[in-house]
């Protein structure tokens, strides 16, 4: 199937998850070149050198096709160069539909699961997603740019990863780039890992707590990092997110995400 639109994209996620249910086989293939790729990442260096996309900007996992039979899912990708604002605008052929991940967490111990705050600058704080999320790798399995993600972002490096590795789900996502936005096929992970070190919220008003002091150590600049994690308990999480889903406060399809997980935790007896 090709996904060229957002309904496209969203009657695909609808019908994999309705044939499926939660956890399937993901593959992902190529029918690229090595000469292809290096001219790629050419331009992947020229846009970067010109100031066109970002310095950290790597090829992304671009989707040419997907497909799914009884017991898998197979992305068919190209390569594709980071969709920023004036790529979009003067070299729109040089990006396109792609994947994204987001990786859950949560402690086997105190079964606490894992979020973290962020903005659209660093400075400001203001909106949450799961333990990570981060678009794709060309070339390299969503499970694993979730797993690295997770190193990234939380300083997690050796997480245990559930359910084979295989996705919980996958979720509709429109990547807004300036008035522009892009279809995302995110698939949604699961990891375990020990989080005692990171802080604990009960509560909105907890969580508030978290964000001024954050805040407050971004202004004094004694603090800046790209995401700050805090855990919240089993028997608080699905409050919890429901409240800050009513509130428009999740980057993301993270609500869909994290319940889910809990669901694929309960169904493997794991929670």
């Amino acid at each position: 199937m090709k996904i060229k639109t957002e309904q496209d994209m969203n009657e695909f996620c609808r019908q994999v998850m309705k044939n499926k249910g939660l956890s399937f086989n993901l593959f992902v293939r190529d029918n690229v070149t090595t000469e292809q790729i290096e001219e790629m990442e050419k331009l992947n260096r020229r846009k970067i050198d010109s100031r066109i996309i970002g310095k950290n900007s790597h090829l992304q996992q671009g989707i040419q096709e997907v497909y799914y039979n009884a017991d898998s899912l197979t992305v068919v990708e190209t390569p594709y160069l980071y969709p920023s604002e004036k790529l979009l605008q003067e070299y729109s052929e040089l990006t396109g539909v792609a994947t994204g991940n987001l990786a859950n967490c949560y402690d086997p111990q105190t079964k606490n699961f894992l979020f973290h705050m962020r903005g659209k600058d660093v400075a400001q704080p203001f909106g949450f997603q799961a333990a990570s999320a981060g678009t794709g790798y060309f070339r390299e399995h969503p499970s694993m740019t979730a797993k690295r993600e997770l190193a990234e972002e939380a300083r997690i490096s050796y997480p245990k990863s559930l359910f084979s590795g295989n996705p919980i789900d996958i979720l509709p996502f429109m990547k807004k780039v300036g008035e522009k936005a892009i279809p995302q096929l995110l698939f949604s992970f699961g990891f375990a890992n020990e989080l005692s070190r990171f802080p604990f919220c009960r509560n909105l008003d907890e969580i508030a707590e978290f964000k001024a002091k954050i805040e407050k150590a971004l202004n004094e600049r004694k603090e800046s990092r790209e995401a700050y994690h805090f855990t919240i308990s089993y028997e608080s999480v699905e409050k919890v997110v429901g409240e800050l889903y009513d509130k428009k406060r999740f980057y993301g399809p993270i609500y869909e995400s994290t319940i889910n997980f809990i669901k694929a935790l309960k169904d493997s007896k794991q929670i």
